[in-house]
């Protein structure tokens, strides 16, 4: 396991009630961790460089062009695959 150091970060009250309430959930088991997964989803777990625009572009125009064809996902169903997985993630770390 890496090594961790303490952080002490102001956030706004409606952030930090989402984080506490996210953890109440079960979701996650501790607010480090929501943070920590936070933190990795934005940098990745290997610290991989962005994409570059060109990639980034590509990857908009094929999800308009899905959206023109009528190939889309309800937002809600699509809220609840990225909670399932990322509870998954956690199993998987032990953390749940």
């Amino acid at each position: 396991m890496a090594a961790t150091e303490r952080l002490v970060v102001d956030l706004p009250s409606d952030l930090v009630t989402a984080v506490r309430d996210v953890v109440q959930t079960g979701a996650f088991a501790s607010e480090s961790d929501v943070l920590e997964a936070i933190l990795r989803a934005w940098y990745g777990d290997d610290g991989v460089a962005e994409p570059d625009i060109e990639t980034l572009r590509a990857f908009v125009a094929e999800g308009i062009a899905d959206a023109d064809a009528g190939r889309f996902v309800d937002a809600d169903k699509m809220f609840e695959r990225l909670r399932e997985r990322y509870r998954a993630m956690i199993t998987d770390r032990g953390g749940g």
